[in-house]
């Protein structure tokens, strides 16, 4: 598939999140609920902290994500969000008092370079991220109706089935900063409802059952293209013992010459026997009537093994052309990663294990890296601590031999 003239290679789209007017909304939304029947939740806090070898010297960059909501009631819910994003949280975290007329000139000739060191001091605040109101069983009807502005969901990441079911965790730890750290593309899930819009999703339909349909103008695409553009996506999930499954498709309008089109597909089989398997494969963009290759494939395969104390985990991601409505530039490159692992996280206090990692970058200078990683996790009353060391055995340089890992993310 080759990318449309209007559409970059993936770029930053804060600086359209961290507008004043969707925050005005949103307080507007969440003020009036009475201050007794509000609450406030950490659903997302995670410090990420690599150390690495550069230019001979080893130095210390940290990435977060934390995410701060503030809620209302059951019946008519409404919710803000506020969050912090740091690619490297020990820089500076304002702007110079004066600038070189040179530099000043570079800067601005170079509109990406701009758009980063905004972003650079911006995230150091807390910035809007999305606000919805909630109005359950409309008109006595078993659905409920979302208005919301910025992120409302991320689809086929499997999260999902705790939030919505109840159920065990069945989503890959193959995702987010731990694996992807900036400035890698984060990958989580194969597509995110991010923008200002309505959603329709199942309420007390059924149990073991949510659909959910979404109307919006699409964030992420109209910051790409310059011009507003608009996206509609539905949603499928079905829960049972031993067995879940998620699907969704997508369009996006208008784009090129017949639209944008996306969708997935999760499943998770629990053999009852000591087996897992876990499937994420799915188009996160596609705009016809090019074809269809295998670049454009977000693809996930996960096998599990439990042997009494110990568990082995196989993963194999193929990373898409294209995700979050933007071109990645990594369409033919694919991870393989073998975990043996001792204990599990959610339920001892520790746990750990050995990591072998392989890279396959076909468009990279270094088209084959192999590293290996010791890790240690420990959970420590809902917070988890992710230690790990990641030597590089291939190719061998002893600039970029070592790196170590510390992490904090939280459950609430």
């Amino acid at each position: 598939m080759h990318p449309s003239s209007d559409r970059p290679v993936f770029a930053s789209t804060g600086l359209m999140r961290r507008v004043l007017l969707p925050a005005a909304v949103a307080l507007i939304l969440v003020l009036p609920f009475p201050a007794f029947a509000a609450n406030v939740n950490i659903p997302t806090f995670q410090l990420l902290t690599r150390g690495i070898m550069e230019g001979g010297q080893f130095s210390l960059q940290t990435a977060g994500e934390i995410e701060i909501t503030f809620g209302g009631g059951y019946k008519f819910g409404g919710q803000l969000s506020l969050g912090l994003s740091g690619t490297n949280l020990e820089e500076p975290a304002g702007l110079p008092d004066s600038y070189d007329d040179t530099d000043v000139a570079a800067l601005a000739a170079d509109v990406e370079s701009l758009s980063r060191s905004l972003d650079t001091v911006l995230d150091r605040t807390l910035t809007f991220r999305s606000a919805r109101v909630i109005v359950r069983d409309t008109f006595g009807a078993p659905f409920d109706t979302t208005y919301f502005i910025g992120e409302l969901d991320r689809l086929l990441n499997g999260e999902i089935f705790p939030t919505q079911f109840g159920s065990e965790i069945v989503a890959s730890d193959f995702r987010g900063i731990l694996y992807f750290p900036p400035p890698a593309v984060e990958y989580d899930g194969i597509h995110v409802i991010d923008g200002t819009g309505l959603s329709l999703s199942s309420g007390s339909l059924a149990p073991w059952l949510y659909l959910q349909a979404a109307i919006y103008q699409d964030s992420a695409l109209s910051a790409a293209v310059g011009v507003s553009r608009y996206s509609t996506d539905l949603r499928a999930a079905f829960n049972v013992r031993g067995f879940k499954a998620e699907a969704f498709a997508g369009a996006s309008f208008p784009v090129a010459s017949y639209g944008a089109y996306r969708g997935g597909l999760l499943l998770f089989y629990n053999t009852g026997q000591g087996g897992e398997f876990l499937t994420q494969i799915g188009i996160p963009y596609w705009e016809p009537p090019q074809t269809v290759t295998i670049d454009d494939f977000y693809f996930l395969f996960e096998p599990r093994v439990y042997i009494g104390f110990m568990s082995i985990v196989l993963t194999l991601f193929s990373h898409p052309e294209y995700y979050e409505q933007q071109q990645t530039g990594e369409g033919t490159a694919t991870d393989i990663a073998v975990r043996l692992i001792a204990g599990n996280v959610q339920e001892n206090l520790v746990s750990g294990g050995l990591e072998n990692r392989i890279k396959l970058r076909p468009n990279s200078t270094d088209t084959l890296r192999v590293s290996v990683a010791p890790f240690v996790s420990v959970n420590a009353s809902g917070v988890i601590w992710d230690m790990k060391a990641d030597v590089k055995v291939f190719p061998w340089e002893l600039d970029s031999l070592f790196e170590a890992y510390i992490g904090i993310r939280t459950e609430f």
